[in-house]
């Protein structure tokens, strides 16, 4: 039988997809249900806060997810450039794969609450938070300059985030390539700019 924890693993996993592909208000608890087996009837049981436990509770998943992705493109990387490539492959080819539906894992919710909501708001702006935490982690062991490194991940995050729209728009990665090889150009002068290391 079930534990408990997997079928509340199971729905916040389901919920997640559900919120990045249709957002927040589209999504219901039965559809939640039904894309991940749980059992009727125990929502309130595993989230007594209702729908918006439950948002919060993917929304936090989106943040290990993230960092679970640059950590991925970090295995493939010996420079800033490549590990930029790998994490825009990482991506574009789950978006893909999705039929162009599962794009940032928050981005639809963050446009339908944050302006509103304060708490949500102070929830997405944790994950991207994290996902900029991860990145300058990463940036600064290939040679960005720590006081670079937080501008660098933030361009990194606002340029792949355009490319998710764009593709999504297009049905196509091709952004993903043109946006890349753009933001990877802007990063190597950058490098390239910053005073030797005596």
């Amino acid at each position: 039988m079930p534990r408990r924890t997997d079928t509340r693993a199971r729905m916040i996993h389901a919920a997640a997809e559900l919120f990045r592909q249709r957002g927040y208000h589209a999504t219901t608890f039965s559809d939640v249900v039904r894309d991940s087996g749980a059992p009727r009837g125990s929502t309130y049981f595993h989230f007594p806060g209702g729908k918006a436990e439950l948002a919060r509770e993917a929304t936090a998943r989106a943040g290990d997810e993230l960092e679970e992705i640059v950590d991925e493109a970090a295995r493939h990387a010996n420079d800033p450039a490549s590990l930029v490539r790998a994490l825009a492959q990482i991506m574009a080819g789950r978006f893909e794969r999705s039929g162009y539906q599962s794009g940032c894992p928050i981005a639809t919710m963050v446009l339908e609450l944050a302006p509103r909501d304060e708490e949500f708001s102070a929830d997405f702006d944790s994950v991207f938070a994290r996902w900029r935490a991860a990145l300058v982690t990463r940036f600064e062991p290939l040679g960005v300059a720590p006081g670079r490194a937080a501008a660098l991940a933030d361009l990194t995050i606002s340029a792949l985030e355009g490319a998710l729209v764009l593709s999504r728009a297009a049905r196509s990665t091709e952004p993903f390539t043109t946006t890349t090889e753009a933001l990877i150009n802007a990063i190597d002068h950058d490098v390239a700019a910053q005073p030797a290391t005596p």
